[in-house]
């Protein structure tokens, strides 16, 4: 068949048009940063940056940049090294990605929820010149051997004063000069062997992807950032946004945990775009319906990525907002197309699929061999254009493995295999199958199953391990250790090595597994066994503390069978201790959601679910409910945290000071 049939259709439904004034991004774009310079040049007052109420138009941020760009160069940073970032949602974080790139070299951003060993890890394997953080996380980076600096929010206000009403946003002077073939970015994906992979793109790939996105998407939008900077949806959401002169309000931390105060944010900024992973947005609904809708009511896109739309949601969001229609995009791409690759928009209600590919891409449907398979056929997606990344750093191996040469392309074009199967309908768009290997989605984040076993494998007393689907979203581990082995135990330290996403909701201790006649592991049969093992009754009524310690009042101690019972309801464990972390016992950020759910209805209350977070056990949140505590963070919390930050800023200053 003609090659040509596999790279698209001109009938895939609001696919390979976009809407208004589509064209082809295929290279000779300018560079992010520059944009974002020209923008302060032309509308220095317009607000860039919203956040925790406070705001930064684009003069200021344009000079802020500028000036963490200088800061690096006394660093010694130069045009082409990598910069660590460890940056809690926040101005900040968005000012210190741009600066760097002003330096002239790549940020690799680093999610502060990672344990200490994975980004001490992630940023020695990216070899990083320096390292950036803000005053939550700065006290991190304090046994990395790079030289570092802190960032902080009162920055931009002192960047705004030095530069004059009516002036050039900044005088530009520490910027270097990057060409196309410069890397931009590096972000960590997971290998299969248990050591992430970090994915670099370059200058041309980020500029070809943003300007396909500024094709596709209408301009002045206000955006709603609410991925990490380590996911990289997060790419779409800053770079989308600044090179179009929009405001990009970006949720803090707490804004993300809890829906009902996203929803509230959407409206009081009056957001008109957002980007999330499916299984949030569900809740981020949830929470609308019980607000009223009217809270959405400036919402005029949704984007979904990072995890297959279930056609459920894609006919829910559209009967939630009835007859006033807001457009639903459906985004796939792997981090090594940069960011996005197909999209399909849904103005009203259809079948979900993955569409058709953005302006600037190819994408073939092709069997083992690399041929074209006929439409109907399921195939693997591979993606060819201009937003195919570099490769992975310092791993050539994997980067001849998964990056080959583009056979229906000019000679010297290179296409990335995604490993995705996919099959083309009959009106050229895709519907996306699954896998062709383990690889899976959990939250978003692309998570080798095989690497969490290796980390399994490597804690002290497990023997063997198998890590499986658990069928809601997240993991499940088996693993062979010593009788008495603590599932909780075995848990923590996991969590100690890998990515939140990486670490299985539960894990089950097991004396053997089932063996096929050859001796495998009989994954099918060890699956079926769990299923049938008893988790979801309620479980028996833990004792109440005791009245001696003082701490929990009767009324509280009546509620703590309670709470625990919401909790077996949403973790499907009937072992609820009432002294153990929710998030050690497989509890996530999703699952919170569903437990304020369960709480309110075996309670009657509905806390926060920051609340939730800050009040981690059944007998914390026992007294939650029965009103022995705040709530929110605690007086000393708050104390302790700024403590923390004015040491920080302390020794940042001591440190400026001997550099004199």
């Amino acid at each position: 068949m003609n090659p040509e049939e596999s790279v698209q259709s001109p009938h895939t439904p609001e696919a390979s048009a976009a809407p208004g004034r589509a064209q082809d991004p295929d290279g000779g774009h300018a560079l992010v940063h520059d944009l974002v310079a020209e923008h302060a040049l032309r509308t220095p007052d317009a607000i860039a940056l919203s956040c925790d109420t406070a705001e930064t138009d684009y003069r200021a941020l344009d000079a802020w940049a500028d000036r963490i760009a200088e800061r690096l160069a006394a660093l010694g940073v130069r045009r082409g090294d990598r910069v660590g970032l460890l940056f809690e949602r926040s101005a900040a974080m968005a000012a210190a990605v741009l600066g760097t790139l002003r330096a002239g070299a790549a940020y690799v951003p680093v999610d502060p929820a990672q344990p200490d060993a994975r980004v001490a890890m992630l940023f020695a394997d990216a070899r990083i010149a320096a390292a950036l953080a803000g005053p939550e996380t700065a006290e991190r980076l304090a046994g990395l051997d790079v030289p570092s600096a802190l960032i902080e929010p009162g920055e931009a206000q002192g960047a705004a004063r030095e530069t004059e009403p009516g002036a050039s946003a900044a005088t530009g002077t520490a910027r270097a000069t990057v060409d196309d073939h410069d890397p931009a970015y590096l972000i960590y994906t997971s290998g299969t062997t248990g050591e992430p992979k970090g994915v670099v793109v370059e200058h041309a790939q980020l500029a070809a992807s943003t300007a396909a996105r500024r094709a596709v998407y209408p301009e002045g939008a206000t955006f709603l950032l609410l991925s990490p900077l380590a996911f990289d949806s997060s790419v779409a959401g800053l770079w989308g946004t600044l090179t179009a002169g929009g405001r990009l309000v970006i949720a803090t931390r707490d804004e993300v945990r809890d829906p009902e105060r996203l929803v509230r944010l959407i409206a009081r900024e009056s957001v008109t775009r957002l980007l999330c992973v499916p299984s949030l947005y569900d809740v981020l609904l949830d929470a609308a319906r019980r607000a009223g809708m009217a809270c959405l009511s400036t919402l005029r896109e949704v984007i979904l990525a990072g995890e297959p739309l279930p056609q459920r949601l894609a006919d829910r969001h559209f009967a939630q907002f009835g007859t006033r229609r807001v457009a639903l995009y459906n985004e796939y791409g792997p981090t090594e197309a940069t960011v996005w690759a197909t999209y399909q928009r849904l103005a009203e209600p259809g079948p979900a699929g993955i569409g058709g590919p953005i302006p600037g891409a190819r994408v073939y449907v092709l069997d083992e061999a690399l041929r074209p398979v006929p439409s109907g056929e399921a195939g693997e997606l591979c993606v060819g254009g201009a937003g195919v990344a570099r490769g992975y750093f310092g791993r050539p191996e994997a980067t001849e493995r998964a990056f080959v040469p583009d056979p229906f392309a000019a000679p010297g074009a290179r296409m990335y295999r995604t490993g995705d199967l996919v099959r083309r309908g009959a009106d050229g768009a895709l519907e996306y199958l699954g896998r062709r290997d383990r690889q899976v989605k959990v939250r978003g984040h692309r998570v080798e199953p095989g690497a969490v076993e290796a980390a399994l494998c490597a804690l002290p007393g497990v023997r063997e391990a198998l890590v499986e689907p658990d069928g809601a979203g997240g993991l499940v581990g088996f693993v062979l250790a010593p009788e008495g082995g603590e599932p909780g135990a075995i848990r923590a330290a996991l969590a100690e090595r890998l990515a939140d996403a990486m670490v299985p909701g539960r894990i089950v201790v097991l004396a053997a597994f089932p063996r096929t006649v050859n001796g495998k592991v009989d994954r099918d049969a060890l699956i079926a066994d769990d299923r049938e093992r008893p988790r979801a009754e309620a479980p028996a009524a833990p004792a109440a503390p005791a009245a001696s310690q003082g701490s929990v009042t009767e009324a509280v101690g009546e509620l703590v069978p309670k709470v625990a019972a919401a909790w077996s309801d949403v973790l499907e464990r009937t072992d609820v201790p009432t002294d153990v972390n929710y998030f050690d016992l497989g509890g996530n950020s999703l699952t919170i959601f569903h437990l304020q759910d369960a709480l309110e209805a075996r309670t009657g209350s509905r806390p926060s679910v920051v609340a939730l977070f800050h009040n981690t056990t059944v007998t914390a949140q026992a007294a939650l409910i029965g009103g022995g505590v705040d709530g929110e963070a605690a007086p000393d919390m708050r104390e302790a945290a700024e403590r923390r930050a004015r040491a920080v800023r302390a020794r940042a200053q001591r440190a400026k000071a001997g550099a004199r």
